[in-house]
């Protein structure tokens, strides 16, 4: 392996951690926003009934678990097609 191409791997690397952690953060800032911000609503939000059910125990018991099931359905898909961008990032075309 030579010098070019050990910075073409370091540089891929940078850019994969750099990329994951910044995804790590907005879902996890969006997580912590729904689940706080329906906890610190829930008084007013239980007030609204959907199907006889107050909406702040709807939201947190069912509509958090799709979110998080999502959040982490996004989290996979994204980082695996960034491992596959990274994994093909020094090969060259020979045609």
């Amino acid at each position: 392996m030579n010098a070019s191409e050990h910075d073409d791997r370091q540089n891929a690397a940078r850019w994969y951690w750099q990329r994951t952690r910044r995804l790590t953060l907005a879902l996890l800032a969006l997580w912590l926003a729904f689940n706080l911000g329906v906890v610190w609503y829930a008084e007013e939000l239980n007030t609204l009934l959907i199907g006889g059910v107050p909406l702040g125990f709807l939201l947190l018991s069912t509509v958090s678990l799709i979110l998080f099931t999502a959040i982490a359905t996004v989290y996979a898909l994204l980082t695996n097609r960034w491992e596959r961008q990274v994994r093909h990032w020094g090969e060259r075309d020979d045609g």
